[in-house]
């Protein structure tokens, strides 16, 4: 393929070489032609010349450009060396034209074109300075097309990111993440540091910074930093990278609190560093957020009362409450109900890795997660291996049931992170039942609708058959809850003295 490009400028220079050979057998030098004559006897010269000089630059071209050098460099050569190497060779070509054709002396006009040259020079320094840091460019090579790069400006809100999209013989263009076309001449480029997020991998790490109140522990903040890192990653080409996976370090103390650092890695060609911080931002804020925590802000406190929690309680019943109250499943739940539930159930602190509920063993109890990640793992295709189907953010709830029907475990569950969930067991439920009955047909029909949404069958049904799906998913459930819970719907009166404690349960961890 390659020796095909030859064949033009072969034959070309062949033409004008077999024209110059037959026209010297026939006598025809540039002392005996006419006026006509000379003028065919110059174009032919000239056309030996000027198509050698076309042949050896195709020759440079496919044999060393292509070749050599890119063998040795490992990428492709630029078009700025290759443009000023050929140039050379058509110099070169006119000079033989001059001195050769036309049989004058060249000294005359190296010497003129040396003075005009130095005048130009100092004219066209920048042009020139331009151009050469051009061609350094295209041969050290420190960013290419395509690369997402960083220019350093005298300080960090001067920082210019974007992609390059053309490097030539005076500009280098620069597409930034605002949509704009930034035009920088070569000569800046060479004076200007430059961060290449592209080298030496394809993948590159990029940080965050948060800051958060001295009264929020470490251990907890790293926590809930962590998993909402992780949330925003592996979901696609366009995500940030879930391996490596990201990290959490305390960077130092300030007049607001403690500043973390989040470390993540992504591919800048499939993902601009501007959409990775957004991802990642906006993934842990939201975790910030069902943890009940908020970013350290200037303030100044004057208390003459009790100090104000500025985040979530674990010890403050009405702390939990709050959480309960955001759950679907104890949405219909009234305020002593509420209360009950937040004063029973037990928190764990469970470390990473660890596999919180197994597929197919026997439960009778659910899970609220507070602060974490969970991995869900499941035998989608019967094959008995299971593989990773959801990830479960703070705020959501698992193990409803088997907690209110006994059925076994659907799902393997494993912590991703370290995770901190409150744990509500049949006991708790005996005594909500027990006191208030109804909240049976409650329950059922939060389960149902949510199981329904969850298999989209909301969106492809009309109101009244979705309501009829509904209706007899939850009256199945009543069925099963009916069951599980035994007979205490036969022992219920209608005392409404305060809900009793559960003996099992445990202080907050």
């Amino acid at each position: 393929m390659k020796i095909n490009r030859l064949w033009l400028p072969l034959l070309v220079f062949l033409g004008f070489l077999a024209a110059s050979f037959f026209s010297g057998n026939l006598g025809l030098t540039q002392k005996t032609l006419g006026n006509t004559e000379r003028v065919f006897f110059y174009a032919l010269h000239i056309g030996i010349w000027l198509s050698a000089a076309y042949l050896l630059n195709r020759l440079l071209h496919i044999f060393f450009w292509d070749g050599v050098f890119t063998r040795f460099t490992g990428g492709s050569t630029p078009k700025l060396l290759k443009d000023v190497v050929g140039f050379l060779f058509y110099v070169i070509a006119l000079t033989g034209i001059i001195g050769v054709v036309f049989q004058k002396s060249v000294t005359g006009i190296w010497a003129t074109s040396g003075a005009v040259g130095l005048v130009l020079g100092f004219a066209l320094r920048s042009i020139i300075l331009d151009v050469f840091t051009g061609l350094a460019v295209g041969v050290d090579r420190p960013y290419s097309i395509g690369d997402w790069i960083m220019l350093h400006g005298k300080r960090p809100s001067l920082h210019i990111i974007g992609r390059v999209e053309e490097i030539n013989w005076r500009t280098t263009r620069v597409a930034t993440k605002d949509g704009n076309i930034l035009i920088v001449p070569n000569s800046i480029m060479g004076q200007t540091m430059i961060t290449n997020f592209m080298m030496p991998a394809s993948h590159n790490r990029h940080e965050i910074f948060f800051t958060l109140d001295f009264s929020v522990p470490p251990e907890r903040a790293e926590r809930i930093l962590l998993a909402g890192a992780k949330a925003a990653c592996g979901k696609g080409t366009k995500s940030p990278l879930e391996s490596p996976a990201p990290k959490v370090r305390i960077i130092r103390t300030t007049h607001l609190g403690v500043e973390y650092r989040v470390r993540y890695w992504l591919i800048p060609k499939d993902i601009s560093p501007g959409r990775g911080r957004h991802q990642i931002t906006k993934s842990i804020l939201e975790h910030l957020q069902q943890a009940g925590l908020t970013l350290a802000y200037p303030k100044q406190d004057i208390y003459h009362d009790e100090m104000p929690n500025r985040h979530l309680d674990a010890r403050s019943i009405e702390d939990r409450k709050s959480l309960l109250s955001r759950i679907d499943l104890f949405s219909k739940l009234n305020d002593e109900e509420l209360h009950f539930l937040a004063e029973n159930m037990e928190r764990e602190l469970v470390d990473e890795g660890a596999k919180l509920i197994k597929r197919n063993d026997d439960g009778d109890s659910m899970f609220i997660l507070v602060e974490g990640l969970l991995d869900i793992f499941a035998d989608i295709d019967g094959s008995g291996k299971e593989r990773k189907v959801a990830q479960l953010n703070p705020g959501s709830f698992l193990g409803e049931m088997s907690l209110l029907t006994g059925e076994p475990r659907s799902a393997t569950v494993i912590t991703s992170t370290e995770s901190v969930l409150y744990k509500i067991t049949k006991k708790h439920m005996d005594t909500l039942l027990q006191k208030r009955p109804a909240l049976l047909d409650l329950l059922s029909h939060t389960i149902a609708e949510r199981q329904l949404r969850e298999t989209h069958l909301k969106d492809n049904q009309d109101t009244e058959a979705f309501e009829q799906e509904e209706s007899n998913l939850a009256n199945q459930l009543v069925g099963k809850m009916r069951s599980f819970f035994g007979n205490i719907f036969d022992k219920v009166t209608n005392s409404r003295s305060d809900l009793p404690a559960v003996n099992d349960s445990s202080e907050p961890k």
